[in-house]
């Protein structure tokens, strides 16, 4: 009987003392930028927005500002839903801070609001520009582009229609790399404890 409430009391120390079970968490940001914050997800919620003709859902979020890189702070209830952003910054993943143990540093790669608008541009014009010459060709037909000559070049209309879906082209390739390289990045890592330091006698 004895022996089983040993390895009770072992068990449950265990547990307590687990990464996944902390209370609190020491936290620290490493990034380039200080705009950087760190916000705290605290209810979410839906809700709809209703016409004469339609209704659409709407997702509702609450969230709370917790700290400013380089934070250096210690956070209660790391369960909790966290996402980075900023003035400038597009905001990040949700992601949770435990399992990573009482010391956690989270390594932020800002992502800018203003490249993703300029990704979207480009590759709404581009596709606008790309279905314009196809709608273009649908309607007229190959045939009414014209043929190069002997001797001769293209007419205006195919010079135009070439331009235009290679301008195309381009725009959308611009944008959907933009878009890709305009997400911020965070990477979770526990923090490294300081090297002990040794005494010369």
């Amino acid at each position: 009987m004895s022996l089983l409430m040993t390895l009770g009391i072992a068990a449950t120390t265990m547990l307590a003392q687990s990464p996944s079970q902390v209370g609190e968490v020491r936290l620290h940001i490493e990034t380039d930028s200080p705009k950087v914050e760190l916000y705290r997800v605290t209810s979410d919620g839906v809700g709809s927005i209703s016409t004469f003709t339609r209704s659409a859902r709407v997702d509702i979020v609450h969230f709370q500002r917790e700290c400013f890189a380089p934070c250096d702070m210690t956070l209660s209830e790391p369960r909790s839903d966290f996402f980075v952003a900023g003035r400038g910054i597009n905001p990040s993943e949700r992601f949770s801070l435990l399992g990573l143990g009482e010391d956690v540093t989270l390594r932020v790669k800002p992502g800018s609001t203003v490249t993703r608008a300029l990704g979207w541009t480009s590759t709404v014009v581009g596709i606008t520009a790309l279905s314009l010459v196809a709608a273009v060709v649908l309607v007229e037909g190959v045939d009414s582009l014209g043929k190069p000559t002997l001797g001769g070049g293209m007419s205006k209309e195919t010079t135009w229609m070439v331009a235009g879906a290679g301008g195309g082209a381009v725009l959308l390739g611009g944008g959907l790399t933009l878009l890709a390289f305009s997400g911020t990045d965070v990477e979770l890592l526990p923090t490294p404890k300081p090297a002990a330091r040794r005494e010369v006698l």
